[in-house]
């Protein structure tokens, strides 16, 4: 019994420590619409003993005969201490709807305010900024959408080990479909290398592939 006690205990503190040892490095994605740079998502990581701070924003716009038809403008700032997230706050320009969504995390509850309503709930909130590879690995099927604070219900597949980057990177490679509160599908292709990092996404708007490239191995553009 005892044996199993410290067992049980050494797993335990293996999943705190892999949350706490985890150090994210800054992301920059090229964003590409039928093989058209559209924009950019960024991510800057800032850590202060044992916070980190995650600084997201995003930016795409399509055009088409000179005029744009799809403006989008996200930006995130959230805090995370010990794997756990404590704050979000963000806001989104969707063409030209304006959508927010802040949360709390106040001693395990989560104090949640956004565009698609306002609750407090026990449940651990993973956002869907995508950069914590424990989303697929712990297979989160409910997931807090940064957007507007409503929940997105994902079914997530591990599609196995790939190279990409014309084989110059080892990475896993998850498939994510779900649904947002307005209908809208959510079909993405997600790829994440040994270290945990986020490195490569498709995903489908409207009926066509958005892919993001990682800028430091993005041939195409250098910006």
């Amino acid at each position: 019994m005892k044996l199993l006690y410290l067992f049980l205990l050494s797993i335990i503190f293996d999943n705190v420590n892999s949350k706490q040892s985890f150090e994210p490095k800054d992301i920059h994605f090229n964003v590409y619409r039928n093989d058209g740079l559209i924009g950019y998502h960024k991510l800057n990581f800032y850590t202060n003993g044992k916070e980190t701070t995650a600084d997201i924003e995003i930016k795409f716009e399509v055009t088409f005969l000179g005029f744009v038809v799809y403006d989008y403008f996200h930006k995130n700032i959230e805090k995370w201490q010990n794997g756990e997230l404590n704050k979000l706050n963000s806001k989104t320009d969707k063409n030209g709807d304006s959508l927010f969504c802040t949360l709390n995390n106040q001693e395990g509850t989560y104090k949640i305010k956004g565009s698609s309503g306002e609750k407090n709930t026990n449940s651990y909130m993973m956002p869907t900024s995508y950069w914590r590879m424990e989303l697929v690995e712990s297979n989160y099927k409910t997931t807090l959408n940064t957007q507007d604070c409503s929940v997105i219900n994902f079914n997530i597949t591990f599609l196995g080990e790939e190279k990409i980057y014309n084989n110059k990177l080892n990475t896993k490679h998850y498939k994510l479909v779900g649904k947002e509160q307005t209908g809208e599908d959510v079909i993405i292709d997600i790829w994440y290398d040994d270290s945990k990092n986020w490195v490569k996404m498709i995903f489908i708007k409207d009926g066509t592939e958005i892919e993001y490239k990682d800028k430091n191995f993005d041939v195409t553009h250098d910006q």
